[in-house]
């Protein structure tokens, strides 16, 4: 059931032309472990960077990188690790006339550079950018939806912020919308003689919008290695000036269905956080969360390599600013889930499941620390 925010958008995978900034973010997990990102994302007004275009890839883990930010393997990799953003002058935005209760077509083509095109049920990136030798085309298609029942089908419009706080969207800092937690995905990606393609990747569409990013936060994304459960969180300072941490959690799992944390359960302020606990280290890689409701209590931990760190452009109020957060694509994620039949009972663990690894142990899932949140920002 499509959910209409106060201004009576629908489709929040859409662009929302009225905000300060508006972000799209897909991550493709390649066959062997390897990632490629792709964002697109505006600033109105900005003082800096106004638009981006940023496209990466991070081979397997066993490619090491020195601190020039260049590739050397210690494994066979066809294509370096390289990273690259671009800052064009506009976005050409086209949007289609919205359907009820489907998702709208739109694209943003950045000229010289590349094209996102969306379908009700395609997301597909052409990049060329001739001067550097370098293309990428991506298709994602049989998307997950985050409200999904079995095989892939359900609510195409649902979101990780629930009907309540997405009506509220436009009210608020930022918002955080995912397309898909689990998409099908081809590409082909070449710079220079070297390239990768393939078939069967897995991918992660999602989107951002709002003022501007906060002062600090954390997000991750992993799949397990059959591809059937995933997990993806963002949270961090939630207001300005205020100490008040949010979070929004979804985890996927054939046996325990749907899991999904959000406000207020998922709301801290300092020591009055009853259901929600977080500990993390950037120094070191680590993330440990844990997130309840009266019923079900979810505790993630991840470590990620701390060398394995790149940076990426994020939106602030002024424009993009160049590493202001710091990601790893060789993250490993540790899940265990908890239900209990009543709040004064004890809890009883259900499941416990490793994501962010291939069938071969290569570590993959993607971990980001950002602003405030990480000691590499401002350093």
């Amino acid at each position: 059931m499509a959910v209409l925010d106060i201004f009576g958008q629908q489709d929040h995978f859409a662009p929302h032309l009225s905000r300060k900034f508006d972000g799209y973010y897909t991550r493709a997990q390649t066959e062997d472990g390897g990632t490629i990102a792709v964002i697109f994302c505006r600033v109105e007004n900005a003082k800096k960077h106004g638009n981006l275009v940023f496209l990466l890839y991070e081979p397997p883990q066993g490619t090491l990188r020195d601190p020039s930010g260049a590739a050397s393997s210690s494994s066979v990799a066809t294509l370096p690790a390289f990273k690259y953003q671009f800052f064009p002058k506009h976005f050409d935005i086209v949007i289609e006339e919205p359907s009820p209760g489907r998702p709208q077509a739109f694209s943003i083509t950045a000229p010289g550079l590349g094209r996102m095109t969306v379908s009700a049920s395609t997301i597909e990136y052409d990049i060329h950018v001739p001067e550097l030798d370098l293309r990428l085309h991506l298709v994602l298609t049989a998307h997950t939806p985050w409200s999904s029942s079995g095989g892939g089908r359900g609510d195409a419009l649902s979101g990780p912020m629930g009907p309540a706080i997405l009506r509220l969207s436009p009210l608020l800092p930022l918002n955080w919308h995912v397309r898909s937690t689990h998409s099908a995905a081809s590409y082909s990606l070449a710079r220079g003689p070297a390239s990768v393609r393939g078939t069967a990747a897995r991918a992660h569409a999602e989107k951002n919008w709002g003022a501007a990013f906060p002062a600090g936060w954390l997000w991750a994304q992993a799949f397990a290695a059959d591809g059937a459960r995933t997990l993806c969180f963002a949270g961090g300072q939630a207001l300005p000036g205020v100490p008040l941490q949010a979070y929004l959690v979804g985890y996927r799992s054939p046996r325990l269905g749907q899991w999904d944390f959000r406000p207020p359960f998922t709301l801290g302020l300092g020591p009055l956080s009853p259901f929600l606990r977080v500990r993390r280290d950037s120094r070191r890689g680590e993330v440990a969360l844990s997130v309840a409701t009266w019923f079900r209590k979810l505790v993630v931990r991840i470590a990620a390599p701390p060398e394995s760190f790149v940076g990426v452009t994020a939106p602030l109020k002024d424009g993009h600013e160049l590493d202001y957060a710091y990601e790893s694509f060789q993250a490993t994620v540790h899940v265990e889930a908890y239900e209990r039949p009543w709040p004064w009972m004890g809890w009883e663990l259900v499941e416990e499941a490793i994501l962010g690894q291939t069938a071969e142990g290569v570590a993959c899932g993607a971990l980001e620390f950002g602003g405030a949140f990480s000691h590499l920002v401002g350093g």
